[in-house]
């Protein structure tokens, strides 16, 4: 079945580069230039992924997040973002971005990125061997895919649920920023370090006064502590 991408951007040579190599890969390829487009088109279109640059010259790409998520929180979203606005980066993951890619960026990447996200939010999911992981203040319903903090749900994107059930389930192991994309994700991963980190920041910042379980083993990885 052919996946549908609407791309939100406003430089038409950009979106002209994108369109024609999302084509070739065999994708459906919607456009909007604003965030009243967008939203009409995701109600009407129904794609399959967003891919959003959070840098539109007329509005915050930001608040064009927050309404995707308000008004259709299923739709996957990558955002595009230019390099060295890292705390927009961390800000949009926050809002429920599944992924980013840094301007300027290679075809391929964006490419593999949409895929791998695709795969993502298509595969079957799989029967955890317990349906509620509970370490210290955490529990993690599988049957229900929500995640509390003292009883008090929080929620989190499909990359910080997996990355947390991941660090949760290795039973205080260090697990290195290799092992935790492969576990999130289910494949060898195309990101960089620097992507697991950016990802565990934002999951840092939902949990609150919890930040600390989830501790940096500096030049290993992670791992996750029942008591902060």
């Amino acid at each position: 079945m052919i996946k549908t991408i609407l791309l939100v951007e406003n430089e038409s040579g950009i979106l002209d580069m994108i369109r024609i190599r999302l084509i070739k890969e065999g994708f459906d390829v919607l456009a909007a230039e604003n965030e009243q487009h967008a939203l009409v088109t995701i109600q009407k279109r129904q794609p399959d992924l967003v891919v959003l640059d959070i840098m539109l010259p007329h509005v915050d790409g930001l608040d064009v997040l927050r309404s995707i998520r308000k008004n259709h929180p299923v739709v996957p979203v990558i955002i595009l973002s230019p390099q060295g606005e890292e705390s927009d980066i961390i800000v949009g993951l926050e809002l429920g971005a599944d992924d980013y890619v840094v301007k300027p960026f290679g075809m391929s990447v964006l490419v593999a990125r949409i895929k791998a996200v695709l795969r993502r939010y298509n595969e079957s999911p799989k029967t955890p061997e317990t349906v509620t992981l509970v370490t210290g203040p955490v529990r993690i319903d599988h049957a229900r895919v929500e995640v509390f903090l003292d009883g008090n749900p929080i929620r989190l994107t499909q990359m910080e649920y997996r990355l947390l059930t991941a660090l949760v389930s290795a039973n205080g192991r260090v697990l290195t920023r290799h092992q935790l994309l492969q576990q999130a994700t289910g494949e060898e991963s195309m990101s960089s370090d620097r992507t697991i980190d950016v990802h565990l920041t934002s999951l840092r910042s939902k949990m609150g006064d919890y930040r600390n379980l989830i501790e940096t083993v500096r030049g290993v990885g992670y791992r996750f502590r029942e008591n902060p």
